[in-house]
């Protein structure tokens, strides 16, 4: 098979827009495919019922002047609203082009939104380790204002039940109080510091 096309360089044609999923614009997938987007165009109007809107679908023109302010489109006027394919409808174009070559690239297009979905995964995945390590990390020194101030200890005291610093134990006694979970702060802790730049 000869191709232009690597999983990189389809990848980079993968879009997305808030409250779409990751799509391909059809001038984009029929050069990737090899052919002409009246070709491709061709193939969907004949294959209605290969392509559901969660395979296929126009954008509004609120969302075409976005992509044409991104450059994803061309800015000269078209007649038409651009279409977008999914993962799905993309890769469900080789099936009603119906050559060897199509079904060669079907599978560089599928591996190159598979490597963006998995990219997007493992973001979120970080995302939310990274959330869920930030609330240990706040209940463990809650605990630590918490079994201080029940045993009567003042705010250095405390400081030198863990390894926090001052100024994070001082907020995270403030948090502490604000929640509720003590009934007022523990002596001897620093006043908040002024904001320097505001009102700047």
């Amino acid at each position: 098979m000869t191709t232009l096309f690597d999983v990189s360089g389809v990848r980079a044609r993968i879009f997305t827009l808030p409250d779409r999923p990751p799509f391909m614009i059809a001038p984009d997938l029929a050069e990737v495919y090899g052919i002409t987007t009246f070709a491709l165009n061709q193939a969907v109007s004949r294959n209605p019922e290969r392509f559901p809107e969660d395979f296929m679908f126009t954008f509004s023109e609120v969302e075409t002047e976005h992509l044409k302010s991104q450059n994803v489109i061309s800015t000269k006027a078209n007649r038409a609203l651009p279409v977008g394919f999914t993962h799905a409808g993309a890769y469900a174009l080789s099936a009603v082009l119906k050559s060897a070559t199509a079904a060669q690239v079907s599978v560089i297009v599928h591996r190159a939104f598979a490597a963006m979905e998995k990219a997007a995964l493992d973001e979120a995945r970080f995302l939310v380790l990274k959330l869920q390590n930030e609330e240990t990390s706040r209940k463990r020194i809650r605990l630590q204002v918490r079994a201080g101030m029940a045993a009567g200890l003042s705010f250095e005291g405390i400081r030198l039940l863990g390894n926090y610093s001052g100024p994070k134990l001082a907020d995270a006694a403030r948090e502490c109080l604000a929640l509720g979970l003590i009934d007022r702060l523990p002596v001897g802790m620093p006043a908040m510091q002024p904001d320097l730049f505001a009102g700047h």
